[in-house]
């Protein structure tokens, strides 16, 4: 097999071209030893894309497939009840939904996850605004998320999608174990790696988890405010964006005390 493929990882324009090198830096690795040539690409939404050629092709992208999952780039790609990894585009006050995208094709196609699907999902029905529901999610622009295709509008080149079951597991597992995390965004796993040493917060950061190339979720240690961890590995992660995802927080939500704030 071979040919190009899309990758579902998104690149943001800022810092790209050092994040692209930290990329193929990546692809590379999980090409060593196959028989394999690789040429990459980049997106005009900013979604990797590789050119792939050799006997090991087929292999070599199904790693790929099993790491980092692959991204339409055309319409004809996708139907109904497909799960992608889509990435966060914008949240649309209008319209109360979120925006994605699930990959090169959303270039010209437009995906959104509407209020109605993402308070059923994550609100328990509680009619609460969509930004609100996204600030304690931390569902944020360049964020990963996945999702479910419920329904293709090919004429206007529209999707709606719903949060994915996974995605929806991910969040109540987060729930139940109870500790803070930091949802980083915009720059490599290394990257942070880096900052948590710099800041001595060592001792307060149990796991660094890695959910795309560009977000990771910094688990605190049981008790850990962080809030507070923020504040102090923020200074060495001017180029990311850092939002705190609170379990109790999250109670709140779902108990319609949010409204009353």
């Amino acid at each position: 097999m071979n040919g190009r493929v899309a990758i579902a990882e998104k690149l943001p324009h800022r810092g790209q071209k050092e994040l692209m090198s930290a990329f193929k830096a990546k692809i590379n690795r999980l090409s060593s030893g196959l028989d394999v040539a690789t040429q990459f690409g980049i997106s005009g939404n900013g979604f990797a894309n590789i050119e792939v050629h050799g006997s090991d092709s087929e292999f070599f992208i199904e790693l790929i497939k099993r790491e980092m999952r692959l991204a339409p780039q055309n319409l004809s790609e996708i139907e109904v009840n497909d799960n992608f990894k889509a990435f966060v585009s914008g949240i649309n006050p209008k319209r109360q939904s979120i925006e994605v995208e699930i990959g090169p094709v959303s270039t010209n196609v437009k995906c959104e996850i509407t209020k109605d699907a993402l308070i059923a999902q994550l609100c328990d029905g509680q009619d609460i605004p969509v930004d609100r529901v996204a600030q304690v999610y931390c569902i944020q622009e360049d964020s990963p998320i996945l999702v479910r295709v419920t329904s293709i509008d090919s004429g206007r080149r529209q999707i709606e999608a719903w949060v994915s079951d996974e995605q929806v597991t991910r969040f109540e597992q987060w729930r139940r174990e109870r500790m803070h995390r930091i949802i980083a965004i915009g720059g490599s796993h290394d990257r942070l790696s880096e900052a948590v040493r710099l800041a001595k917060a060592d001792r307060d950061i149990i796991q660094i988890e890695e959910l795309s190339f560009t977000t990771n979720s910094l688990v605190c240690k049981l008790g850990t405010d962080a809030p507070g961890i923020i504040a102090k590995i923020g200074r060495h992660l001017s180029e990311f964006k850092l939002c705190a995802f609170l379990p109790e927080r999250l109670d709140k939500l779902r108990n319609g005390l949010a409204r009353k704030r």
